[in-house]
């Protein structure tokens, strides 16, 4: 239940989108998800932002004992914060997080000393935890990828690097923070991106190492690098994905896009007419080719 005066508002035409993480098992397996609400009586006062803290770049050697992974952020503004999550999966030990604040003291915010992937969760502050801007919320993780390990799922140890299956691994710790002002939450809200951003590129990059030929990873780090400005990166990553699914109208759409980003109208009118080309009612083709004409005087 969240804090008073921090219901999540859920506006007209709101799609709820459940996901789950099902273990695979071989059989036709029929389930039924359940979601329950708990109302407010009164409208949300103050509205969180996730602060997270990730590190995508892991990849354990097998048998290493001690696998320290880091990462931390410099608020740009004060903060409140009300809860903590960390997330990993079997190979780690040791979770820890703290704030090093400007006057030079340090916070303790959460410390697990032997981590269980089977008991995770989200823990509440008692009080929120005050922090002023210019604080460091750093976040120290150890792995353990040895035969020691009674937790490891690989026998014989095995690499693991970063990715989303329970046998990956990942290194997350979340924090649901209040900022002061609006339009302190914007600033906010921006650095965030701006940092998790550039660490989802790095893992999707991990990820695609060992599985080049997923047209979703390609398409989801042709995004982020789009969003993060480099266009030259996200239209490689989407030229890799219409290599794969060179039939896919928004395959060929998405080169188009990037191309027209960059000024070249002539060579993404191509991309454009080749989408159209594979499914004449593709509408986003039809946006796209209009933004060239457009462009182009036409």
């Amino acid at each position: 239940v969240a804090p008073d005066g921090m219901a999540w508002a859920l506006r007209p035409g709101t799609d709820l989108v459940m996901m789950l993480h099902l273990r695979p098992s071989g059989r036709v397996e029929t389930l039924q998800g359940t979601l329950g609400l708990y109302f407010s009586k009164e409208p949300p006062t103050r509205t969180p932002t996730l602060v997270r803290l990730t590190r995508q770049n892991l990849d354990i050697p097998p048998g290493q004992a001690r696998y320290p992974v880091i990462d931390s952020v410099t608020l740009p503004v004060d903060i409140d914060v009300y809860t903590v999550q960390p997330h990993a999966h079997y190979l780690a030990r040791e979770v820890k997080g703290f704030a090093n604040l400007p006057d030079g003291t340090q916070r303790g915010l959460i410390y697990i000393r032997d981590w269980n992937f089977d008991w995770q969760g989200v823990y509440r502050y008692t009080q929120p935890v005050r922090l002023p801007a210019g604080t460091t919320i750093r976040m120290e993780y150890v792995y353990d990828n040895s035969a020691g390990n009674p937790r490891n799922p690989h026998s014989p140890p095995q690499r693991v690097s970063y990715g989303q299956r329970t046998t990956d691994e990942m290194a997350e710790l979340w924090f649901q923070a209040v900022a002061r002002t609006p339009a302190d939450r914007q600033k906010l809200t921006s650095y965030m991106q701006a940092h998790v951003f550039r660490e989802e590129i790095v893992g999707h990059e991990k990820m695609l190492e060992s599985d080049p030929h997923n047209t979703a990873l390609h398409n989801g780090v042709a995004l982020l690098q789009a969003a993060v400005g480099n266009l030259e990166g996200a239209a490689a990553h989407f030229s890799d994905a219409l290599r794969d699914k060179p039939d896919s109208p928004s395959a060929h759409y998405n080169v188009g896009m990037t191309l027209l980003l960059r000024g070249r109208h002539d060579e993404a009118a191509g991309y454009f007419e080749k989408a159209l080309s594979l499914d004449p009612n593709y509408a986003q083709g039809h946006d796209g080719l209009g933004q060239v004409r457009q462009r182009q005087g036409n």
